[in-house]
């Protein structure tokens, strides 16, 4: 039996350990919030400097930029964050002054060399101060941090790539996705829309990159970016990809294009015997590209012996309009009482709630 001298014993030394680590939490937190007054106060004088520059004609940029440029290392340390999160917010001639100011300052070159730091954290800043200055030079080296054994130098890079706009690292990042460093999928996808639509070719060719998660990757950033001039390329995805998430996320690029080529491959997509996922997307992608032309092929599906795509498709006709709409009040008036006319009218009785709830919103707005 254990004595009561030993539970106390362990008890006190629990709570020696609570209170231990209770200080040293406080002691970092007050070691920070020194550290941050103190970059504070010493970057306060300077940073009035800074704001005249954004607001100064061209013919005082000059010196105001050589008067920030050369302040000392410890100023600058402080002054830094205020910078970065400025140069995050501002646009045009004030986004290429604070570029200026970095390449005046060096700390362009500094970052660059910091990308080969073996501190993790260090390169990680790196990336992000070259991303957000848009530095293309740095590509090639911010492409090797892909393979980074540091997660977050991975994803700081990813997003430093993004903010690049060089389409030369379209591969690189649909790399990035697979081996045994990879990069989250959305972290991707959003630096490869980040981009903008000099990278769409370079994304396209990732649809018949090896690996599907690449290819999916590709597609989605074609259906988000809204790269109509793809449209084709995503159409043959949804035909003949092998994988079904593949086609999954081709149909529902092809509902957010809009382009009347999707809808035959649509049409095809919704039929008996493809996989449940894919018709359920696919059926509310033609609710998306608006062809009254797919007014019969969902009407159709009202009775379908799975209810999700049942229900998609009676969502989808009433998103194409008058066509759809009375397509399904033909259907709810069907007596035979069949499954496709109880999904009919559940489709409109959530309708007409809903555009209920909307007109008492509209006239309580006017």
């Amino acid at each position: 039996m254990i004595s009561s001298g030993l539970v106390a014993g362990a008890l006190l030394g629990l709570l020696a350990v609570g209170l231990t680590l209770s200080l040293l939490i406080t002691g970092i937190r007050g070691i920070r919030t020194y550290r941050r007054r103190r970059h504070e106060r010493i970057a306060a004088p300077v940073r009035g400097l800074l704001l005249e520059l954004l607001c100064a004609q061209d013919d005082e940029q000059n010196e105001l930029l050589d008067r920030i440029a050369r302040i000392d290392r410890r100023t600058w340390t402080a002054l830094e964050p205020t910078v970065a999160a400025m140069l995050g917010k501002v646009t045009g001639g004030a986004r290429a002054v604070m570029v200026l100011l970095y390449e005046r300052r060096g700390s362009v070159d500094k970052a660059v060399a910091d990308l080969s730091s073996r501190s993790a954290p260090r390169r990680g800043r790196a990336a992000q101060v070259l991303g957000q200055l848009g530095h293309r030079p740095a590509v090639p080296a911010l492409c090797r941090l892909l393979g980074d054994r540091d997660p977050e130098v991975r994803l700081a890079a990813a997003r430093a790539l993004g903010r690049t706009g060089d389409a030369a690292a379209v591969p690189h990042l649909l790399k990035s996705l697979h081996g045994p460093r990879t990069v989250p999928p959305k972290v991707v996808i959003a630096a490869l829309t980040s981009l903008g639509p000099d990278a769409w070719p370079s994304v396209s060719t990732g649809l018949r990159d090896p690996a599907p998660l690449a290819r999916a990757v590709a597609i989605e950033v074609l259906g988000v970016a809204g790269a109509l001039a793809q449209t084709t390329e995503i159409v043959r995805a949804l035909r003949e990809d092998p994988d079904t998430e593949v086609r999954i996320r081709a149909a529902r690029a092809l509902g957010r294009l809009g382009m009347p080529e999707g809808l035959a491959p649509l049409l095809a997509a919704i039929g008996p015997g493809r996989p449940g996922a894919l018709r359920i997307v696919a059926a509310g992608a033609l609710g998306s590209l608006g062809a009254v032309a797919a007014t019969g092929p969902l009407t159709e599906l009202l009775g379908d012996a799975d209810t999700h795509v049942a229900g998609t498709a009676a969502r989808a006709l009433l998103r194409l309009g008058p066509a759809g709409e009375e397509a399904l009040r033909e259907a709810a008036d069907d007596r035979s009482g069949g499954p496709a006319a109880a999904r009919a009218r559940a489709a409109l009785a959530e309708w007409a709630v809903g555009g209920a709830r909307h007109d008492v919103l509209v006239e309580v707005t006017l």
